[in-house]
């Protein structure tokens, strides 16, 4: 008799386990994946996903004897620089021909690899195209246009321009362990969008300084399936990677058939980066078609008036020194030992040191992926110049610098 108080104590706790659970079942099981991510020999998977694929018409030239633009000396220091980070690929494209594509022995040329935030620049891009496509009337349109939930609200009228500036003024959600807080939800629940738009204001007004904040580039990506009618995998697909000749790519979302992420998250090869950084360098144009105008590329990679280092979605290494001096963008201990040679590179950032650099002036492209998931995916100390200014150095026939 005296065990039947317990074991219906056990069943009500069992009961609210299921309960809890079934609210949200993608929250628990991406929180029990957290604890497991970080392999640094092999494919990051993130799950749910949903799968996109290109033709792969876009093929670089690989330069043969006596076509290499980069000393050999050059190269050989970067696979070592790379290796020494734990990268799983490094390729360099110098005026339109690779002239080094360079794997680690754990990997494959057509394993994805997690992107993280290089997969906020696509947003700028997207942007961009809404307003030449005349379905976004500015880029200080107010974002309550679409997402309709804030209207009446004070976070209704920060505009798609401090969104993709990093100066929104919406407040941070930090790193946590606790699974009922929003700063574990907006990324790991099946219902993140919950969690987004409970997502507060800081304490300073939109437009008036500049915070790193993942919750901007997710507004962006709500913005865009809401402004096209189509889920973002469709069109990432019809207007990214079909037209710039892409393999594949692989798009996390919050639940089968729900939510995409659009801050990380996005898997892709190497040589699809190669193709990114390929019509960044092209502005706009890639593969012989314009994906976006020459104008709004020039936009992008223009600094805002509260950070140097910062476009639209992208960073910019404009500056001396060429990254932010803080930790605050999340790099994991990286540091930049001197300026870019070329001062007017740009680039893409990943958590792990995921990057697409470049560098127009020097009709150069570069690209590194590594490990992108777990507590420490890449040791500290990795220098944001070393790639570009050693192949910068390398050059047989060095051009003038800007």
């Amino acid at each position: 008799m005296r065990q039947r108080p317990v074991i219906w104590v056990l069943i009500a706790v069992l009961l609210i386990i299921n309960l809890t659970y079934w609210q949200d079942p993608w929250l628990w099981r991406n929180y029990v994946h957290f604890f497991s991510s970080g392999e640094l020999t092999g494919v990051e998977r993130l799950q749910p996903d949903e799968e996109i694929r290109g033709d792969g018409s876009y093929v670089l030239p690989v330069a043969g004897a006596g076509q290499r633009t980069i000393s050999s000396a050059s190269l050989a220091a970067m696979h070592d620089y790379a290796q020494e980070f734990g990268s799983h690929a490094l390729i360099t494209v110098h005026r339109g021909m690779i002239q080094d594509e360079w794997y680690a022995d754990h990997w494959q040329h057509d394993w994805m690899t997690q992107s993280q935030s290089m997969h906020k620049s696509l947003m700028g891009l997207f942007i961009g195209m809404a307003i030449e496509d005349g379905r976004i009337s500015s880029v200080d349109a107010p974002i309550d246009t679409w997402i309709t939930e804030w209207a009446d609200d004070p976070r209704g009228r920060i505009t798609l321009r401090n969104l993709m500036q990093m100066s929104s003024g919406l407040g941070q959600y930090g790193f946590t362990l606790n699974p009922f807080d929003d700063g574990m939800k907006w990324l790991n629940s099946g219902r993140s969008i919950e969690a987004i738009l409970r997502t507060p204001l800081a304490d300073w007004a939109p437009g008036s300084k500049w915070e790193y904040n993942n919750i901007n580039s997710e507004l962006l990506g709500m913005a865009l399936v809401r402004i096209y009618g189509q889920r973002y995998s469709v069109l990432l697909r019809d207007r990214l990677w079909l037209p710039m000749g892409g393999e594949r790519a692989q798009i996390h979302t919050d639940s089968p058939g729900g939510r995409a992420f659009t801050s990380c998250c996005l898997a892709a090869p190497a040589m699809d980066w190669v193709r990114v950084g390929m019509l960044l360098l092209g502005r706009g144009v890639v593969n012989g078609k314009r994906i976006i105008s020459e104008e709004w590329l020039e936009q992008m990679i223009t600094p805002s008036s509260v950070a140097g280092y910062y476009g639209y979605q992208t960073w910019l290494g404009y500056d001396d020194p060429a990254i932010p001096v803080d930790d605050s963008v999340g790099s994991s201990g990286a540091l930049a030992s001197e300026p870019f040679l070329a001062r007017d590179t740009f680039m893409t950032w990943g958590r792990g040191q995921q990057h697409v650099f470049v560098v127009p002036s020097q009709e150069l492209v570069i690209v590194r992926l590594g490990p992108a998931l777990g507590r420490l995916p890449i040791k500290p100390g990795f220098d944001v110049t070393y790639f570009v200014n050693t192949a910068i150095r390398g050059l047989k026939q060095p051009d003038a610098m800007p």
